[in-house]
C-alpha cells in the first residue's frame, strides 16, 4: 500500500481519535451544577440485595452482566430527560476495607494514576457533596505529534457507599453510571459499577460517522468502558496479582455451582444479553516461550436448540456475523475433521479502512462445540472455544477466549497497543458482539 507521508498522517490522526473516543473518554468544556436526582439501579437488585451473593458469583474475576430496562434520570437529554436504559453492572472483589475503596472513589485528584491516559482533574464548582470535575485524558502513539489531549467533564455526587456520575459534556454526551462499595469483611469490599450511555447522539462528524460505519461497536462499548474501570480499581487494591499457568490446549474456568449457572442463565434470558467473566492473568505455553494473555469467558441464553446453533461453530459462518468486515474465508480440510481457515478482513472506521489477515486452527470436540488458535498472518495470539450446551429448553453459549496483539504485528495493528489494557477490553467487546450477532440471527 503506497501513500505519502501527508496521507499517513492524516490516517494515523484518524485511527487514534477513533481508538480514544470508542473509551468514551473525551471532551471539550463544562456546565454549572446541574439539578439531577439519581435514580440508576442498585447493582444488587438482581440479587436480592445480597452483595455476598454477587461475590460468591465474582469469585476472583471481573463479572459483567446487564440490568432490565428500567426508566432513569437524564435532565441534559433535553428531548427525552427519563430515558429508558439497559445500564450494564460490573463487579470485583477487592482485598481492602470499604473505608479505603471510599478514600480513593471520594478523591478525584487521585484518579490520575488510578485510570490510564487520565492526566489532570480540575474542580470546576463544588456544592456540599456535589462536585463538578474536568479531567484531561491523554493518549500517547508511536508518533508523539499524534498524541491526544482531550477534555472530558463529570458531575459527582458522593453518598453513603456510593459515587453517582453524569455526562456534563462529551463526544457520548449522554449518560450516567454509579459506584457503590460494599463491606463483606474487615478487609475484602465488593465494588460495582452500574452505567449507561445513550450512543445514538454522537457528537462530532467523525465520531458519528464511525459509530454509522461501525455500528457493532455499540454492542462492546458498555462492557468494555465497565471492565476499564474496574480493572484500573482491581490493580491499585490488588497489587500482587497471581497468574495461572495453564498447559497446552487448556483454558480458565469458571466455577459455577448450578443454582450460580442458572443465575446466570437467568440475567441472560431476563435481558437477551451476556454474562462475561474477565479471568486474571493467564500463562500459556507457545513454541518460543509462554506468553500471557487475558481470558474471557461469556454466557448466551438462547431459545435454540444446541443443534440449531451449531454452524456458528464453522469458520464459514463468521461471515453472516460481520460481513462488512470479513472479505474472504479460505477454508482447508486437515485429517481428524479439523480445519484451517484464512481469513481476510477490512476493519472500516469510516474514514479509513484497515486491512489484515489471519489464519486459524479449528478443531471439534463434538458437533455443538469447537476449539481454535492463531497459526499464522498478522495476528499471532488468540485462542479459544465455543461450546453450544442444551440448558433450559434452550441453548446456554459459552466462549472462552483471548487476544492479545504482539510487538510485531503491522504496524496500524500494532498502533492499538497505545491504548489501556490492549490484552483485554477487545476481547470483552469482541465476546459481547459475537454473541449479540448470533442472537440478531436467530
Amino acid at each position: 500500500m503506497n501513500i505519502n507521508k501527508s496521507t499517513l498522517n492524516t490516517k494515523y490522526k484518524h485511527i487514534f481519535f477513533i481508538l480514544h473516543i470508542c473509551m468514551g473518554m473525551t471532551s471539550i468544556s463544562h456546565a454549572k451544577i446541574l439539578t439531577w436526582k439519581d435514580n440508576i439501579p442498585s447493582s444488587l437488585s438482581q440479587f436480592q440485595n445480597n452483595p455476598e451473593q454477587l461475590a460468591h458469583l465474582a469469585q476472583d474475576k471481573i463479572v459483567i452482566y446487564t440490568l432490565p430496562a428500567t426508566k432513569t434520570s437524564l435532565p441534559t437529554l433535553k428531548t427525552d430527560p427519563n430515558p429508558i436504559a439497559n445500564f450494564t453492572t460490573a463487579a470485583v472483589v477487592v482485598p481492602v476495607s470499604p473505608s479505603a475503596v471510599e478514600k480513593t472513589i471520594g478523591n478525584y485528584a487521585e484518579y490520575v494514576g488510578l485510570y490510564p491516559t487520565l492526566k489532570s482533574a480540575k474542580i470546576l464548582e463544588r456544592s456540599g457533596n456535589i462536585t463538578q470535575v474536568k479531567y484531561k485524558v491523554s493518549i500517547p502513539t508511536p508518533i508523539p505529534v499524534l498524541n491526544f489531549n482531550e477534555d472530558v467533564t463529570f458531575q459527582h455526587q458522593l453518598d453513603k457507599n456510593s459515587l453517582a456520575s453524569i455526562v456534563i459534556d462529551a463526544p457520548i454526551p449522554y449518560g450516567v453510571g454509579k459506584i457503590e462499595w460494599f463491606r463483606l469483611a474487615e478487609n475484602k469490599t465488593l465494588i460495582t459499577l452500574t452505567q449507561w450511555g445513550d450512543l445514538n447522539h454522537p457528537k462530532g462528524f467523525v465520531f458519528s460517522k464511525i459509530m454509522n460505519a461501525v455500528p457493532e461497536a455499540k454492542l462492546g462499548i458498555p462492557s468494555g468502558t465497565n471492565t476499564f474501570i474496574l480493572e484500573s480499581l482491581r490493580k491499585r487494591f490488588s497489587a500482587n496479582t497471581k497468574t495461572t499457568t495453564l498447559s497446552a490446549g487448556e483454558f480458565p474456568q469458571v466455577y459455577l455451582s448450578p443454582a450460580q449457572l442458572e443465575k446466570v442463565s437467568q440475567l441472560s434470558q431476563n435481558t437477551q444479553h451476556p454474562v462475561s467473566f474477565v479471568h486474571l492473568p493467564s500463562s500459556v505455553p507457545y513454541k518460543h516461550s509462554n506468553e500471557n494473555l487475558r481470558f474471557v469467558t461469556t454466557y448466551q441464553y438462547y431459545s435454540q436448540s444446541p443443534q440449531q446453533l451449531q454452524k456458528w461453530t464453522q469458520p464459514n459462518a463468521y461471515k453472516m456475523l460481520f460481513p462488512r468486515q470479513i472479505k474472504s474465508i479460505k477454508t482447508t480440510a486437515l485429517e481428524h475433521g479439523s480445519q484451517d481457515a484464512e481469513f481476510k478482513v477490512s476493519v472500516g472506521l469510516g474514514v479509513i479502512n484497515i486491512p489484515f489477515h489471519f489464519k486459524m486452527n479449528f478443531n471439534y470436540p463434538n458437533a455443538t462445540s469447537n476449539a481454535f488458535y492463531a497459526n499464522g498472518g498478522d495476528l499471532k495470539y488468540i485462542k479459544g472455544t465455543t461450546e453450544f450446551n442444551a440448558h433450559a429448553k434452550g441453548t446456554l453459549l459459552k466462549m472462552v477466549t483471548a487476544m492479545k496483539i504482539d510487538e510485531k504485528a503491522p504496524f496500524l495493528i500494532r498502533a492499538a497497543r497505545s491504548l489501556p489494557y490492549h490484552d483485554v477490553l477487545p476481547t470483552v467487546g469482541g465476546n459481547v458482539v459475537f454473541a449479540e450477532k448470533i442472537k440478531a440471527k436467530n
